[in-house]
């Protein structure tokens, strides 16, 4: 019986070694000696130029992120740029492009009659559809969440059987549920999906919240592979209707050689129930005036107050608002420019400013 005993021990060890010792089977290698590609051979290149969508900010193949604060007017800018995109058309001052493409518009959020009178008014028709978040539920019994690998497939080859050129995503918050913002790890699928998608010589236009601070809410990991960032600044008083807003870009476009200009919006329906969107050069108001005096080193209230000629009352106001809004930084009486550098934001740098409010996370 103990012999016994002992020759099961032994076998027992012995496949004990075997397992720990097995060296797993490697994947082969890829070959990237067949990628290569002579700096000669790409010069004499015959590349195809990239379509202009619309003016010169925005191509195919870009991925870009529109940002604001809530109820600043992201969504009307949003389903405004379909119109333009699928009829070749311009839309306020930025040219139309080289041709009409066809726009799969996904909304998480937005009541479904709302996103039917906005197409109405807008006057929406061929070449734009609706991936709509109330549309699936019903007919599918789900929720789309882009931080699901299969969800992420989805969309992709629906995109390519229907033959989308462009991807529109409102809102990121709204579509990637379970994914914390503040951390790079986590957006990092998506991420790579949405690079996957340019490579593939898709457009994807994101639409995302302002946090607290006044940047773009979340982990700044999503702006490295972007195209351009647009900001949104509200500009409407209590008096007026509809959404007014100034375009900036807080990240230029790469495909331009110079800045584009802000510039102002306002969104408004006529007396004959179709959109009217009114669009200009964005002038410097005295507000704006006062953030360019801090933005280069006036950093006190009183000077400030004496070379525009206001009173002290007036600045202290202008300093709330821009201190709220992210504009400048600092205190009352030592008032800094904005951070322009995502490093500074990214509590995970060496850069970051701990005197800055941290991002929104709701």
């Amino acid at each position: 019986m103990q012999d016994i005993t002992h020759l099961i021990a032994e076998l027992a060890a012995k496949q004990r070694t075997t397992t720990t010792t097995a060296t797993p089977e490697k994947p082969p290698l890829l070959d990237l000696s067949t990628c290569l590609v002579t700096a000669a051979d790409l010069r004499l290149a015959d590349l195809p130029p990239r379509l202009r969508l619309l003016d010169r900010w925005l191509c195919a193949a870009d991925l870009g992120f529109i940002f604001a604060p809530r109820g600043v007017g992201k969504t009307w800018l949003a389903m405004a740029l379909p119109l333009a995109l699928s009829q070749g058309r311009p839309l306020g001052k930025w040219q139309a492009g080289d041709q009409a493409i066809k726009v799969l518009y996904v909304d998480g959020e937005m009541p479904l009659e709302l996103t039917q009178q906005r197409t109405r008014v807008l006057g929406l028709n061929e070449g734009v559809e609706y991936l709509h978040h109330e549309t699936l539920f019903e007919t599918l019994g789900c929720s789309l969440n882009i931080g699901l690998q299969e969800h992420r497939d989805a969309i992709t080859e629906l995109m390519i059987a229907r033959g989308f050129h462009c991807l529109i995503l409102d809102n990121l918050s709204a579509l990637a549920s379970g994914v914390d913002e503040n951390k790079g790890s986590d957006y990092e699928p998506i991420g790579q999906w949405l690079l996957e998608l340019r490579r593939r010589k898709l457009t994807v236009i994101v639409i995302h919240h302002a946090g607290r601070n006044g940047f773009m809410r979340g982990h700044s990991k999503r702006e490295d592979a972007c195209s351009w960032i647009l900001e949104l600044r509200n500009a409407k008083t209590d008096a007026e209707h509809g959404a007014k807003f100034t375009t900036h870009f807080a990240k230029p476009s790469r495909n331009t050689g110079q800045p584009v200009p802000d510039l102002l919006w306002h969104f408004n329906t006529g007396p004959d129930g179709q959109m009217k969107i009114h669009c200009e050069l964005a002038l410097a108001s005295e507000y704006e005036q006062f953030i360019q005096h801090v933005c280069e080193g006036v950093d006190n209230q009183t000077d400030i107050a004496e070379m525009m000629n206001k009173h002290r009352g007036t600045v202290s106001k202008w300093v709330v608002k821009a201190l709220n809004e992210g504009r400048i930084r600092g205190r009352g009486h030592k008032l800094l420019p904005p951070i322009t550098s995502t490093l500074g934001t990214d509590p995970e740098s060496p850069f970051y400013d701990d005197t800055q409010e941290a991002g929104d996370t709701e």
